[in-house]
């Protein structure tokens, strides 16, 4: 449930390019094209091993869909609000796209350094990395992205890019005909690289036609990590996320600092694929998340924000993920979240 702030943890918020207007309907940016080379993706080697202990980082589960990717070492060719011959019908299309919007499900603990700030477009970017406590090891890079405000489509203005109908949007577009790929790949791709390589500096492979977040902003906000996440910090990530029978995720974060609760995220995240969401009147939601799926709000109001938003505030005012709150215990998500909590030992 990562929200845009006007503070850093750690540090300053770095703007990054300028505040240049977003790209409008009809417009074109273009830039040299570079050499373009096919890759497999796969995080099948993070499976969990048949002995898994507790706390062991190895049970982390990450997204475990095979991907066939075009990559580049460089920006590429972008063509925003245009709309180019459709290359597939709409079912063809459905079927040969695939992102992802799972959390590592697992446990999760370690060091915790976070940046943001503002990049090309008015796009607003947050990095988080969780290392190994007192090692430096990336255990995980999570990077959020706000569209603009004012974005050229003004439904999508400030949205969540990862956790909406945002992907869903520029999948509808035939502009994504020839590359296949939303905003999410890029996202996914390049958190892979950095966790499997150790390392948040120097040049990575994008995906090629979902380049500019990755490049404009993802990377410059987690290189500016780079000294910080190697020195040990008081600032603490534990984070739990567990496939429920529902079909969805439901995903508890808590960031302290020095011991006190700093922060909190609950969110519930709706299955990758329909098939996996048990309920039917779910379903059109999948690969988004409660917190921030504009479709579902508009559906079923804001009643899951505004339990969520409670939830946080009663954690954070009581310094405590014991509650007794009978409002809150109500809500049929307060049981998920208290599934979730027993994962967390704040007192260690």
């Amino acid at each position: 449930m990562k929200k845009i702030t006007s503070c850093m943890v750690l540090l300053s918020v770095i703007v990054l390019g300028g505040c240049k207007p977003d790209v409008r309907e009809g417009q074109a940016q273009q830039s040299s094209e570079p050499e373009v080379t096919q890759v497999t993706v796969s995080n099948r080697e993070s499976e969990p091993s048949s002995e898994p202990t507790e706390e062991s980082a190895d049970e982390l589960v990450f997204d475990q869909h095979d991907y066939q990717y075009d990559v580049v070492t460089g920006a590429t060719q972008t063509t925003f609000g245009t709309t180019p011959p459709a290359l597939y019908s709409e079912t063809e299309k459905k079927a040969k796209m695939f992102w992802s919007n799972q959390p590592p499900l697992g446990l999760l603990k370690g060091d915790y350094y976070k940046n943001e700030g503002q990049f090309t477009g008015g796009n607003y970017g947050i990095v988080e990395i969780v290392t190994a406590e007192n090692e430096g090891r990336i255990l995980d890079v999570e990077f959020t992205e706000f569209a603009s405000e004012p974005y050229y489509d003004t439904r999508y203005s400030g949205v969540n890019k990862r956790l909406s109908d945002y992907a869903f949007f520029q999948a509808s577009n035939t502009r994504t005909d020839s590359t296949l790929v939303t905003v999410v790949n890029g996202i996914t791709y390049l958190e892979k690289q950095m966790r499997d390589e150790n390392r948040v500096t120097g040049d990575f492979y994008t995906v090629k036609g979902s380049s500019t977040s990755a490049r404009d902003g993802f990377m410059p906000l987690a290189a500016a990590l780079d000294n910080a996440i190697r020195k040990p910090t008081t600032t603490k990530y534990q984070g739990y996320a567990e496939e429920l029978e529902s079909g969805l995720i439901g995903r508890l974060e808590v960031i302290t600092t020095d011991g006190k609760i700093e922060e909190v995220y609950y969110d519930e995240y709706f299955g990758d694929t329909e098939e996996k969401i048990k309920d039917p009147l779910l379903k059109p939601y999948y690969r988004q998340s409660k917190y921030y799926s504009l479709s579902y709000q508009e559906k079923m109001g804001n009643e899951f924000i505004d339990f969520s938003d409670q939830l946080v505030s009663e954690i954070k005012q009581t310094q405590s993920l014991s509650l007794a709150n009978a409002t809150l215990e109500k809500h049929p998500s307060y049981e998920v979240y208290q599934k979730l909590a027993e994962h967390l030992k704040l007192d260690e």
